[in-house]
């Protein structure tokens, strides 16, 4: 069972499907970055490998207006991510979220960069894979993960 469909009087905030399969045809824009590829997709848009002016590799959360049903909820989003900034660098256990900002089209989030799969801390822009708990699991068992609602939601 899809996840909005167990509580049916709960208005839906995220319209997942509206999110393609493929990459978005656009590269966004993130100023001061050189914005790469994708690396990785979620629920509410796309993970992007980028290059600071600096140097530094980051990934950077791409969370697009048009997956929400209202501004509102866009703007939630972008509160609650501002308010957890701070917080995700005071906590060994997070992600350093390093800066959010937006768009009209979107809100995004520049992080630390997870060591690669394969390589660790040796970075290949064109090979990179992070690594996630996803990836462990399917090299140390051999099976890939599933989305658990990815077959039950139309």
């Amino acid at each position: 069972m899809c996840a909005t469909q167990a509580l049916p009087r709960t208005r839906r905030l995220c319209k997942i499907t509206l999110i393609p399969d493929d990459v978005s045809p656009t590269i966004p824009l993130i100023p001061d970055h050189e914005v790469l590829r994708v690396i990785g997709r979620g629920a509410y848009g796309e993970i992007w490998l980028a290059r600071s002016l600096t140097g530094a590799l980051r990934a950077v959360k791409m969370v697009y207006r048009s997956t929400f049903e209202s501004e509102r909820a866009f703007q939630r989003e972008f509160q609650g991510m501002s308010s957890f900034e701070p917080i995700s660098r005071a906590h060994a256990g997070f992600v350093d979220i390093l800066h959010v900002g937006r768009t009209t089209e979107y809100l995004y989030y520049i992080m630390e960069l997870a060591d690669d799969h394969m390589a660790g801390r040796k970075i290949d822009i064109i090979h990179y894979e992070p690594r996630t708990l996803k990836a462990i699991w399917s090299a140390t068992t051999g099976f890939r993960l599933r989305n658990q609602f990815s077959s039950a939601c139309p």
